[in-house]
């Protein structure tokens, strides 16, 4: 099976997909997964169009709590095609209302996972860097709660939830994913360099990083991947050494169905380690550093929209402002604000009207206008939405982590590019988006030669 043959055709998008979404065994290791996660289905309109489903009727997150509700989805988006099923790396207490997703004391759990991405042309390698992985955590006795599932193009390793006791949830789940997972990278750092050091595919090279986030969604168990005809199989460690693609072929493919397995609490001592040692906010990213190619600079792969919108949000704020604490919060929460929008499908003057329900909420909310915009901020003067601050040290974790060591010549660069526009610019909601952002939305290189 080669890489070329793998491209999502037209035969494959139609029928076969809903063919292969009825299977029981896929349903109902869809639905193992997907229980207190919000889901998400990625599907293709009749024209080719890539459309998200993240919502029962406009208001009820989609969930999956047995092969019946895959069934139920299917029927619901049946005159889209469906591709691909994600869910959230976070377990949720209720899922009935859009505002339970908002709400971070609704969070029960947060699946420590790591990503490995590499190219199909090094398998070896993404195998390899998995071992690594794998052989760390054992070394800290968690090795019953390990599963592994073949994401397309890598391997997510996941970490079972229940491995680590209730004591622990209680505090701060989301903390608690991102330091297990940081903790492990941080003591594997030296192998999976030397290892990412032998990836040589001019394309896709081989990169690891932290990823856990609010936001994670990791794509399900025996979906289908987005664009290659290859099934996300699940693989038992044990068993890592013999897979190859041949089990993620959607026409015949082979996985472990003992995969939510797990031992209560043997990963308690971990949990308590990597606790005491990430105290920071900052994110490991190996084997993404910049390299040249022809003479051209590569940007780091792992910055998207986000990245760059928070990114030059923050510039905004700081030109205008002068603050750039407040930048950094500004940055981040015009991203959120945004990439909100787009996953809701409203336009601004409906995300204003759920802010002015957060301000009657909350008394002591306060707004603050930028030129014409309005965002809120919250009694420690840091900027919120959705009931959630948004602090200098979030920022640093979410956007400048994604830049690694460059972060500082892009910050540099973007607040040069923005001063560049006229002030009516900038104080413009609608100018700033589109002469400001979009122009380097997707090529954010382009702001070191500007």
């Amino acid at each position: 099976m080669t890489s070329n043959c793998l491209a999502v055709s037209e035969r494959a998008n139609i029928g076969f997909s809903f063919k292969h979404y009825l299977r029981e065994d896929v349903a109902s290791e869809i639905s193992k997964f997907c229980r207190g996660r919000w889901v998400a289905l990625e599907s293709l309109s009749r024209r080719g169009r890539r459309i998200f489903h993240r919502y029962w009727d406009g208001e009820r997150p989609l969930t999956i709590s047995s092969p019946v509700d895959v069934k139920k989805i299917l029927n619901r988006f049946r005159y889209s095609v469906p591709r691909t099923f994600y869910a959230s790396a976070n377990i949720y207490r209720r899922l009935e209302r859009k505002e339970d997703l908002q709400r971070q004391d609704n969070i029960l759990y947060s699946t420590p996972s790591w990503d490995i991405d590499g190219s199909l042309n090094e398998i070896d390698l993404i195998k390899e860097a998995a071992e690594i992985l794998i052989e760390r955590l054992r070394k800290h006795g968690v090795e019953r709660s390990l599963y592994l599932v073949w994401s397309g193009r890598g391997i997510h390793l996941h970490l079972n939830e229940k491995a680590i006791s209730e004591r622990f949830w209680k505090t701060d789940p989301l903390r608690i994913s991102f330091s297990i997972v940081e903790y492990i990278l941080r003591e594997a750092r030296d192998d999976l360099i030397k290892l990412c050091e032998r990836s040589k595919d001019p394309e896709r090279r081989l990169k690891l990083e932290n990823i856990m986030d609010i936001q994670r969604v990791f794509t399900t168990p025996l979906s289908l991947h987005r664009e290659l005809d290859l099934v996300a199989v699940t693989i038992d460690p044990e068993k890592l050494d013999e897979f190859d693609l041949s089990w993620a072929d959607p026409h015949n493919f082979k996985y472990w169905k003992d995969w939510d397995g797990f031992s209560e609490g043997e990963a308690d001592e971990l949990a308590e380690k990597a606790l005491e040692a990430v105290k920071d906010e900052n994110r490991l990213s190996i084997g993404l550093e910049r390299r040249e190619s022809r003479g051209r600079k590569i940007p780091i792969r792992s910055i998207g929209r986000f990245q760059v919108m928070a990114l030059v949000q923050a510039a905004r704020y700081y030109v205008l402002k002068g603050d750039l604490e407040k930048a950094k919060s500004f940055g981040l929460n015009r991203a959120i604000f945004y990439a909100w929008a787009k996953h809701h499908g409203v336009r601004g003057r409906r995300i204003k009207t759920t802010h002015e329900r957060i301000v009657e909420k909350h008394e002591k909310v306060v707004e603050e206008r930028i030129g014409d915009e309005v965002a809120f901020k919250s009694k420690d003067g840091w900027f919120m939405i959705g009931g959630q601050t948004q602090k200098p040290m979030d920022f640093d974790r979410q956007v400048a982590a994604r830049f690694g060591e460059a972060f500082e010549k892009y910050w540099e660069a973007a607040v040069k590019y923005v001063k560049s526009f006229p002030r009516e610019a900038l104080e413009s909601q609608r100018e700033f988006y589109k002469k400001v952002y979009l122009p380097i939305r997707d090529r954010v290189d382009k702001l070191l030669s500007a």
